[in-house]
This record gives structure tokens, C-alpha cells and sequence, in this order.
């Protein structure tokens, strides 16, 4: 059965043409208004132009003070300008009615232009409107077309089925309905899918990783509380290693734990920024007085050049800070130095960096550094090698300041941080 194709109804028609005459309208008083406000402009200008030239020509100075009069007789072109001093006294008396003739022809025919100008906008701007509302005009029409064309129902019912028989597992071929009128609904789902896969992964890799890492301290503690129960109510030794135990691994949990809920608000968009305008210097300096405090087993030197200032969240950045630090602090022995410099960088921009002296990266551990849970070999099995999320968080926070690192490390002589913000 064949559909008959709808015209525009005149009520279209007519619905685009008051709008065109509406716009047309707008435009047209704009314009009069703009050549109105010129010509006052203009006139004004001769006016003070004249009046100074006059002055400075016939009496060598110009002053506001000086009484200016026309002496009209009802001819223009015979029109007498004088100017007297503040006594009343006469300083110059010129004719300037053939100036004000020719002023007067000249702004009669500027006036016309501008007036014919203005009356044929009026007239024929509607039809220009209508021509450049053309393309909207047609886009609304092929929209109320499709609204009314025919459509099979089995179209909508297959569309259906291949949503409803979709797998999370089957997500990785999308929906393909073979159908060229879904073409466009078919690239829609797909790509709406290809971001949920995305999403799905990420997430099911983050639960993954986070259940591994939970796993260890678990198993730790479980295994002393069963040494407890079977040996520890009698022998103090085995008590007070359990206890000791249970409290660094219950501590580690606590920590990993916290870092889990920053990141998880982080990739919702609920973790809470104020940001502000702060010193970088002065933030940097409280971070390098608290690393004096708590760390006594490193040196610690604080450089800075000039004043900067940074657009951001002082907690925040504090923190990025401060997951720095405690990285160099993990990975250089003590008595060696850490430097903390705050100044401007090759752009101008401001940032900070943190340096060691401590085992350095391999390269292709400076990939990865960020990876969430990631650990270097050489650090994976030793105490100090963390909950793998520290990193991950600094990186947040400096992405959410619309900052970046730059990372220079090399194995045996340490590593340098530098975290360069945008400038204000």
C-alpha cells in the first residue's frame, strides 16, 4: 500500500511568514535606530569641530566661557555666527549660512539614502528572512513527514527483541537489525552500549582488584585469631605478635578502605571540591613543615621561586601533595634528601614537584604508574609497597584541577614529579 506524501498546509505557510515579518520587523527598527543615533553623532561632531576651529582661528584660544549666538532672519543663507567674551564684548562675528546651505542639501540626501534603505528593508527583508529560515523550515517539514509516514509494526517489534534477548556478555557485537531505516536507532544503541560496556568493565575490574587486595589483610588476621584460639590465651609471646598483627593489618584495611570510597566518589562526581583562588607557596610550605614533623628520617628541602597562584581545592591539592611525598619518602633510604619546589613552569603556568634520590622507575613502570592497584615488581612483595591507590587518587585530583604530570625517573637515582596546573 503506498503512502501518499503530505504537503505543507497553508497554515505552515502563513505560521514561517508572520515569523519572518516579526524578525524582519526587529531588524528594520534596529537599523533605523542605528542610522538616527549616527546622524546625531555626526552632527554633534561638526558642531564641536566647528566651534573649536572657529575660536582658535579667529581668537586664538577656546574657552567654554566664550557666548555664542545665531542671528537668524529667517534666510539661512544668511545666518551670522558671533561669539563674545564673558564681558559681552565682541571677539568675532562670521557668516556661515552658505555652510549651514550646504550642510543642509548634504544631510537632506543622506537622510534619503538612509530613509529608502530603511523602506526597502521593510519591504522586501521578509522574503530574505524566509529565504534564510529556508533550511529550518524544510527540516521541520521532513520531521513532520517522518512523524507521519506509515511504519511497519514488525519493525518495532523486531527492534524490541534484539534489545530484550541482549547479554551483558554479548554486548561486544552491539544490536544489528540489518534494517536501513533503524540504521540510525541501531548506531544510537550501539554506541550508547559501547559506553556501558566500557563502564562495565571498568567497574567489574575495580570490584576485582579491590577483592583481591581486601583478601590479603582478611587471610592475615584470620590466620593470628585462629593462633589466638589455639595457642594465645597461654603464651604472651604469640599474644602480643597477634595483637601487634592484627592492629598493622586492621590499619592497612582502614586505609585501603578510604582510598576505595575517594576513588568511588570520585568516578560518580560526588566528591565535594571548594575551589578557590590560593598561593601554591604557601600550600607547599605547610606540606613541606608537616613532612619535617612526621618524617625525621629523611632530610627534606624546600625550593621556590617567585609567587605563584593556583585555582583549585587547598585540601585537595594538599593531599596530591602529600601522596608524593609519602611515595619518595617509601622508596629512598634514610638520611637521603627530598626536595619539595614550588615556582613557575617552562610556560609560565604554575606547579609543583617533588624529587628523590630513591630506587627510581623503569620505563615501563612510568606507564603505568597511575594504574590503579598497580605495583612495580620490585616493590610488589616489600612492606613498602602500599595499597597500589595512592598514585591513583594524586592523578585524580591533579585531573580535576585540569592539571598533568611530568615524570622523569631513572632506576638507581630516584624520581622527580613535577604537577603543572593551568594558569590564572
Amino acid at each position: 500500500m503506498k503512502t501518499e506524501k503530505k504537503k505543507n498546509s497553508p497554515f505552515d505557510a502563513v505560521r514561517v511568514t508572520s515569523i519572518a515579518r516579526k524578525i524582519n520587523l526587529n531588524n528594520t527598527g534596529r537599523v533605523f535606530l542605528a542610522y538616527a543615533g549616527m546622524d546625531m553623532l555626526i552632527l554633534l561632531i561638526l558642531a564641536a569641530a566647528f566651534a573649536v576651529g572657529m575660536d582658535l582661528q579667529m581668537a586664538g584660544k577656546f574657552s567654554f566661557a566664550y557666548h555664542r549666538t545665531f542671528l537668524y532672519d529667517r534666510d539661512l543663507w544668511k545666518v551670522l555666527y558671533t561669539v563674545a567674551d564673558s564681558a559681552g564684548e565682541t571677539l568675532y562675528e562670521v557668516p556661515i549660512g552658505v555652510w549651514l546651505g550646504l550642510l543642509r542639501v548634504g544631510g537632506l540626501i543622506v537622510l534619503a539614502a538612509q530613509l529608502v534603505d530603511v523602506v526597502t528593508m521593510a519591504f522586501s527583508g521578509t522574503a530574505q528572512v524566509r529565504r534564510e529560515l529556508r533550511p529550518l523550515n524544510q527540516i521541520a517539514a521532513r520531521a513532520q513527514e517522518l512523524s507521519e509516514m506509515a511504519f511497519d509494526e514488525t519493525k518495532y517489534h523486531n527492534l524490541e527483541d534484539a534489545i530484550s534477548n541482549l547479554k551483558v556478555d554479548a554486548m561486544e557485537n552491539g544490536i544489528h537489525m540489518h534494517d536501513k531505516e533503524l540504521q540510525g536507532i541501531e548506531t544510537a544503541l550501539n554506541g550508547l552500549l559501547g559506553r556501558i560496556r566500557a563502564s562495565y568493565r571498568q567497574q567489574t575490574q575495580f570490584v576485582s582488584d579491590a577483592s583481591h587486595e581486601l583478601r590479603t589483610p582478611i587471610a592475615v588476621i584470620q590466620g593470628y585469631v585462629n593462633m589466638l584460639d589455639r595457642w594465645g590465651k597461654e603464651d604472651t609471646a604469640i599474644l602480643e605478635e597477634s595483637i601487634e598483627a592484627i592492629k598493622n593489618e586492621a590499619n592497612h584495611m582502614q586505609k585501603l578502605v578510604e582510598q576505595l570510597l575517594f576513588l568511588a566518589r570520585g568516578d560518580s562526581n560526588r566528591q565535594n571540591m571548594d575551589m578557590k583562588l590560593h598561593g601554591l607557596n604557601s600550600i607547599m610550605r605547610e606540606v613541606y613543615e608537616e613532612s619535617l614533623m612526621i618524617d625525621e628520617k629523611h632530610r627534606y628541602r624546600f625550593e621556590e621561586s617567585g609567587t605563584v597562584q593556583v585555582y583549585g581545592d587547598s585540601d585537595l591539592l594538599k593531599q596530591s601533595a602529600r601522596i608524593l611525598i609519602d611515595n619518595a619518602a617509601k622508596y629512598t633510604k634514610q638520611g637521603e634528601e627530598i626536595v619539595i619546589r614550588v615556582g613557575a613552569w617552562k610556560d609560565g603556568a604554575p606547579f609543583y614537584g617533588i624529587q628523590d634520590n630513591g630506587i627510581g622507575m623503569a620505563q615501563e613502570d612510568v606507564a603505568h604508574a597511575f594504574d590503579r592497584f598497580y605495583r612495580a615488581d620490585c616493590v610488589r612483595s616489600s612492606r613498602t609497597g602500599g595499597t597500589g591507590l595512592g598514585l591513583s587518587i594524586a592523578k585524580w585530583i591533579v585531573d580535576r584541577h585540569q592539571g598533568y604530570y611530568d615524570i622523569v625517573s631513572r632506576e638507581g637515582l630516584g624520581t622527580r614529579f613535577s604537577v603543572v596546573f593551568p594558569r590564572v
